[in-house]
C-alpha cells in the first residue's frame, strides 16, 4: 500500500491543513442516546420515492408521538458485497481475503455518512456548522418493533429534523430574467459555494451533489447541505477510490464540485424556476409586475425576524437567504411586498440581536458589538434598518441612534415573547426621521 504521509501531501497538493494530525482511520462515532425508550419511526420523510429494501430510507424519528428527528435507515453491508467490490477494483484474488476489512470501512454508506458528520462535528469552525443537519448519533441494533413503514433495517443515523419552514426555510424559458431573480440565482450559487468550501477546508468531499441535496423534498428554498453516503472523508490510509474514481487531489475534486454546483443553478435560472414558485400563490400579472416594473417611492419600514440556528457570519444575509422570511411576513393585503423589498434589500442594513433569557433585568436584548454578545449562543434576531437612517451596525453613543436601538430593543423584545417568525414595524414607530424615502 502507498505511504500515509504521500497520501496526505497528494490529497492536500502539499499543503495539509493542520487538523490531520488529528484524524484518524477509526474515529469513535457517537452513539445515539434517547432521553428514554418511548421512540419509533414513523412515515418516511419523503413519499414519492419509492421503497426498496437496497436503498437508503428516511423516516421521521417520533418521541411521544412528536416528530423530533430524523433517522437514516442504512441497508446491511455484506464482506461478500465488499468481496466484489474489490473484484471490479482488479484486486488479485489472494489479496481480498487480507483487504475485506478495510474494504467493509471505505465502502460500506452507513460508515462513510457517520464519519463525515463526525468529522464535521470535530473539524468545522462552529459558524459554519449550520450549513450542515445537527448529527446526534448513531443506531446499530434496531429490531422491526421500531418501525412502523418501510424495510426494516438494524442501523441508521439520527439526524436534526430539518423540515421545509422557516423554523429550520408556467412560462417562456426564452424571457430574459428581471433583476431581481438574477441577483437571487447569484446569491444562491454563492450561498451553495460557501456551504461546499467549509466541507472542502475540513477535507471531505460529498461525492453526490444534486441540487435536491441543499433543500428538502417539495421545498424551493435551501436548508442545509446533506446526504454525505457517497462522501470521502480525509483520513491518513491511502483510500481504494474517491467518490467513484481514482484517489487525486482535493483541489481537483473541488474544482468538479464546484461545477456541479454552478450547472444546478444555472439549469434553474433557464427554468425561471423561482417566477414559477411565486405564481402558484399570486397571480402572474402580479408577480411580473413586481418583478420587472420601475418601483414606486414608498416607505422602508424596519424588519425584525427571528433566526432558529447561530448565522454563520453576523453580517447582511444574502438574498436567497433573507427572501424566505420576507416570504413569510409579508402582509396579507399586499401579497407582492416582499418582491418588492428582495429588490431594495440593498438600501437596508443588517443589525443582529441575542435575547437573554435571564439576567438583570430580565428578559433583555443585547445587539451585534455589545460586550458579551458572543457568548450567547441562544436565540438571534435579524433586524433590517433603512440603510438611509445611518445608524451603523453596533449601538452607537450618538443620542439620537441610541435612542433608535433603544426603540429596536423593545422591539425585540416583544418579537421573542410572542410566537410569530417576524414583524414589520413603520419607520415612524422607530423614529421621527422615518419620513425619508429610499433613494438608492
Amino acid at each position: 500500500m502507498h505511504n500515509t504521509d504521500t497520501w496526505a501531501n497528494t490529497f492536500f497538493s502539499g499543503d495539509p491543513p493542520e487538523f490531520i494530525t488529528e484524524a484518524d482511520d477509526s474515529p469513535k462515532l457517537r452513539e445515539f442516546r434517547p432521553e428514554d425508550d418511548r421512540w419509533r419511526l414513523g412515515q418516511v420523510v419523503d413519499r414519492t420515492r419509492l421503497a426498496d429494501a437496497t436503498r437508503i430510507q428516511v423516516f421521521w424519528l417520533r418521541h411521544e408521538g412528536r416528530r423530533k428527528y430524523v433517522a437514516k435507515v442504512f441497508p446491511d453491508y455484506t464482506p461478500e458485497q465488499a468481496a466484489e467490490q474489490l473484484r471490479r477494483l482488479r484486486v488479485p484474488e489472494s489479496r481480498i481475503g487480507f483487504q475485506i476489512e478495510h474494504a467493509l470501512y471505505e465502502f460500506d454508506r452507513f460508515s462513510r455518512e457517520a464519519r463525515a458528520y463526525s468529522h464535521i462535528e470535530r473539524f468545522c469552525p462552529i459558524e459554519e456548522r449550520i450549513y450542515f443537519p445537527r448529527f446526534h448519533g448513531t443506531l446499530t441494533n434496531m429490531d422491526r418493533s421500531r418501525f412502523s413503514a418501510g424495510y426494516a433495517h438494524p442501523r441508521a443515523l439520527v439526524l436534526e429534523a430539518i423540515k421545509p419552514d422557516l423554523r429550520s426555510r408556467q412560462h417562456s424559458r426564452n424571457l430574459p430574467l428581471s433583476p431581481l431573480e438574477l441577483e437571487w440565482y447569484c446569491s444562491l450559487l454563492c450561498d451553495r459555494l460557501r456551504r461546499l468550501a467549509a466541507l472542502h477546508r475540513i477535507g471531505v468531499t460529498h461525492g453526490d451533489l444534486r441540487d435536491h441535496h441543499f433543500r428538502l423534498p417539495g421545498d424551493n428554498y435551501d436548508t442545509v447541505l446533506f446526504d454525505f453516503s457517497e462522501a470521502y472523508t480525509f483520513t491518513p490510509h491511502w483510500p481504494y477510490r474517491v467518490n467513484s474514481g481514482i484517489p487525486r487531489p482535493l483541489k481537483k475534486i473541488s474544482e468538479g464540485e464546484r461545477r456541479q454546483v454552478e450547472l444546478h443553478i444555472q439549469q434553474r435560472a433557464e427554468d425561471r424556476d423561482l417566477r414559477s414558485y411565486l405564481v402558484k400563490s399570486i397571480s402572474e400579472c402580479m408577480v411580473d409586475d413586481a418583478l420587472c416594473q420601475p418601483l414606486e417611492k414608498e416607505l422602508l419600514e424596519v424588519i425584525i425576524f427571528r433566526v432558529w440556528t447561530r448565522p454563520d457570519y453576523f453580517s447582511m444575509p444574502s438574498l436567497s437567504s433573507a427572501f424566505p422570511f420576507l416570504e413569510a411576513i409579508r402582509p396579507a393585503d399586499d401579497p407582492t411586498w416582499h418582491i418588492r423589498r428582495g429588490r431594495i434589500l440593498n438600501c437596508y442594513e443588517s443589525v443582529w440581536a441575542s435575547f437573554i433569557p435571564a439576567g438583570d433585568p430580565p428578559a433583555s436584548v443585547m445587539f451585534h458589538g455589545e460586550p458579551g454578545f458572543e457568548n450567547l449562543g441562544l436565540k438571534y434576531l435579524l433586524c433590517l434598518v433603512p440603510r438611509a437612517w445611518d445608524i451603523g451596525t453596533s449601538a452607537s453613543s450618538d443620542p439620537k441612534h441610541a435612542k433608535i436601538y433603544d426603540k429596536l430593543r423593545q422591539a425585540c423584545s416583544l418579537l421573542i415573547s410572542s410566537k410569530i417568525i417576524g414583524c414589520i414595524i413603520h419607520g415612524q414607530e422607530i423614529v421621527e426621521q422615518a419620513s425619508r424615502k429610499f433613494d438608492c
